[in-house]
C-alpha cells in the first residue's frame, strides 16, 4: 500500500509562468550566436564588401569574427562583449545590447553604450542623401532593428524576471505565512482539547477519587453504602466517558448538549455528595437583559467545575460558595471557600501549592494537582473577552471570580 506524504511547500505555488516550447541546453545557447556568425556571416562579409563598416571585404570578416567570439562571453561581461561588437557587425551587436539590457537592465552604462550603437549604426551611410522617403527609411532601418528593437526586447525580458522574482518571493512568504498561521491554528485547538479534557478528567476523577476514598473507610457490615458509593462512581465515570466522547468526536460538545447553567445544581449536588459542603445562588436574568449566550454558559459551567475540583483538592473540610448573577454589565460569577483549616488558613486554600497536594483525613492520600486550572479559567475567560480574578481572601480562604459577557460574536 501507498504512505501517504506531506504535501511540499513547492506544490502550494502558483503554477510557473509558462515557457518556451522547447528549451535547448545552456551550451548551446550560449555558443549558437557565434557559430551563426562564423558560419553564415563571416563568409557573406568576405565577398561582399557593403556586409561590414568598411569597405574592405577581409576587414569586415575579421571584425565579424572577432563579434562572433566575443559573443560567447556575453553572459560573463555583458558591457564588456557589448563595447566590443561596437566594431563588428549589425548582429552581433544586436545580441550584444540584447543581452546587456536583459541581464543589467536600464543602467547608464547601457545608455552609453546605446548611443554609440546609434552613431555605429548610421556609419555605413551617407546623411546627405534623405532626399525621399526610401532614402530616410534606410538611414533609420539599421538603428531601428539592429539598435532600438534589441534594447527594447532586452529591457522587456529584463522587467519581466524581475516581476516573476518578486511575485515568487512574495508567493513564498504567503505560503510560509499560511503554514505558520496553520502551526497556531493547530497549537490553539490542541492547547482548547487539553482543557476541556482537563476540566472534564480532573472534575470526574477527583469526585471518583473521593468516593473511591470514603469507599475505603466504610464499615464492612454495611452493605447499602458500599453500593451507593459504587454506583456513585459508576455514575460519575459515565458522565465522564460521555463528555469525553463528545470532545474526541467532534472536539466541540453541541449546543443543546454541551453543559450550561442548567447543569450547575447537579454539579454543586455531586460535590455535596462527595461530601464537600456547596451551597449555591444563582440570580437573574432581570426583565429586559438577554440571556447568556451558550459560549459563556459552557465557560461558566467550566469555570464552576474546576473551581469545585480545586476546592476538593486542597480545602475538603471548607465551606463552598458559589454565586452566579446575570447583570447588565454580564455574567458575574464567584467561587468562595473558607478556610480548610483554622491552624494554617493560607496553606489550605492555596489552588497552586507548590508543596503538593492536601491530604484529607480519613480519604488516603491527597489529590494530585498539575497547577493548570487557574491558567485554564484565564484563559476561558480572556477567549470570551471576559476577566478572571483568583486568590486568598483575607479570612485565609480562596475565592474566584469571574465576569463574562453575556453574548459573543
Amino acid at each position: 500500500m501507498r504512505q501517504p506524504t506531506d504535501q511540499p511547500a513547492d506544490d502550494l505555488l502558483a503554477p510557473p509562468l509558462p515557457g518556451p516550447l522547447l528549451r535547448l541546453p545552456r551550451p548551446v545557447r550560449a555558443l549558437a550566436p557565434t557559430a551563426v556568425v562564423l558560419l553564415v556571416l563571416v563568409p557573406l562579409a568576405a565577398h561582399d564588401p557593403e556586409f561590414g563598416p568598411t569597405e574592405s571585404p577581409p576587414t569586415n570578416a575579421a571584425l565579424m569574427a572577432f563579434g562572433a567570439l566575443a559573443l560567447a562571453f556575453r553572459r560573463r561581461w555583458p558591457a564588456a562583449t557589448a563595447a566590443a561588437t561596437l566594431l563588428s557587425g549589425q548582429l552581433p551587436l544586436a545580441v550584444a545590447l540584447y543581452g546587456l539590457a536583459a541581464r543589467r537592465g536600464a543602467t547608464p552604462l547601457l545608455y552609453v553604450l546605446a548611443v554609440l550603437a546609434g552613431v555605429r549604426l548610421f556609419v555605413p551611410f551617407d546623411l546627405g542623401d534623405v532626399s525621399t522617403p526610401s532614402a530616410l527609411a534606410n538611414l533609420v532601418e539599421d538603428p531601428l532593428v539592429f539598435g532600438a528593437v534589441p534594447l527594447a526586447l532586452g529591457l522587456t525580458t529584463h522587467q519581466r524576471a524581475r516581476t516573476v522574482s518578486v511575485l515568487a518571493e512574495r508567493n513564498r512568504l504567503l505560503v510560509e505565512a499560511r503554514r505558520h498561521a496553520e502551526e497556531r491554528a493547530v497549537a490553539a485547538e490542541r492547547a482548547r482539547l487539553a482543557r476541556e479534557m482537563h476540566d472534564v478528567v480532573s472534575n470526574r476523577v477527583s469526585l471518583i477519587t473521593l468516593h473511591a476514598g470514603a469507599g475505603q473507610v466504610a464499615r464492612a457490615d454495611d452493605p447499602a453504602a458500599v453500593r451507593e458509593t459504587l454506583g456513585l462512581i459508576r455514575g460519575l465515570g459515565l458522565q465522564a466517558l460521555t463528555e469525553l466522547r463528545g470532545l474526541l468526536g467532534v472536539l466541540t460538545p453541541a449546543s443543546d448538549q454541551a453543559p450550561s447553567l442548567r447543569g450547575l445544581p447537579t454539579l454543586v449536588e455531586e460535590s455535596r455528595r462527595a461530601g464537600l459542603a456547596v451551597g449555591l445562588t444563582v440570580t437573574g436574568p432581570d426583565d429586559g437583559l438577554p440571556a447568556p449566550g451558550p459560549k459563556v454558559q459552557y465557560a461558566a459551567y467550566r469555570i464552576v467545575q474546576e473551581a469545585l475540583t480545586n476546592a476538593h483538592k486542597h480545602a475538603p473540610a471548607a465551606e463552598v460558595a458559589v454565586t452566579v448573577a446575570v447583570e447588565p454589565d454580564g455574567l458575574r460569577l464567584a467561587v468562595v471557600n473558607s478556610p480548610a483549616e483554622p491552624a494554617q488558613p493560607a496553606e489550605s486554600a492555596r489552588p497552586t501549592d507548590p508543596a503538593g497536594p492536601v491530604a484529607s483525613e480519613g480519604t488516603g492520600p491527597g489529590l494530585p494537582s498539575g497547577g493548570h486550572g487557574l491558567h485554564g479559567m484565564r484563559t476561558r475567560a480572556d477567549d470570551l473577552g471576559g476577566t478572571l480574578h483568583a486568590g486568598p481572601t483575607p479570612e485565609g480562604g480562596f475565592a474566584v471570580r469571574a465576569r463574562l459577557p453575556l453574548r459573543v460574536v
